[in-house]
């Protein structure tokens, strides 16, 4: 029985020492790491709608995949950031910059894990600089061959953005 009971202690005492390592390391950087993000954030804002001068988030009703809206301080337009289901199981997440007269100024992919290569390239330049100057109509949005959902996902990213940017606009 002894020959049971020491090495299981010593095996608990071990888990608990790690555990309390781990639990303090993650006290220790979670602040860090919430900083980075919202710096990232930040900085994303600033690349969708360069014009602004600083933002400050906008609460609201929005459709269930807003992820976040933000109105630039001088009245230049906004950056929303929305998520749409592609071609696999995680949504890619896309903030777009909407001026105040309507069109989007650019868009940023932040979250991509669809098929390399081909579903990939939906965060490409080569594509998202398609929507740059566009209104909610989308005339003239070019899908990818072989890369559809992926496509789509993009294009209802942005048309939940127009449709959250109207919301907005009109209060």
């Amino acid at each position: 029985m002894k020959n049971y009971l020491i090495p299981t202690v010593v095996l608990g005492v071990i888990c608990m020492v790690i555990t309390a390592a781990l639990a303090v390391t993650y006290q220790i950087t979670q602040p860090i790491i919430e900083e980075n993000n919202r710096k990232a954030a930040e900085a994303s804002r600033a690349m969708v709608l360069s014009a602004a001068d600083g933002f400050e988030e906008v609460s609201g009703d929005f459709p269930e995949n807003t992820v976040d809206v933000y109105v630039a301080t001088n009245g230049s337009g906004y950056a929303i950031t929305t998520t749409a289901k592609g071609y696999d199981s995680d949504p890619l997440k896309v903030m777009v910059g909407i001026k105040a007269d309507g069109t989007v100024e650019k868009i940023n992919v932040l979250s991509n894990t669809e098929t390399p290569g081909l579903g990939s390239k939906v965060s490409e330049d080569s594509f998202t600089s398609q929507v740059i100057g566009m209104d909610s109509n989308m005339n003239g949005f070019e899908m990818i061959a072989g890369a559809t959902r992926s496509s789509n996902a993009i294009k209802n990213c942005v048309l939940t953005a127009f449709e959250v940017y109207d919301m907005v606009k009109g209060e």
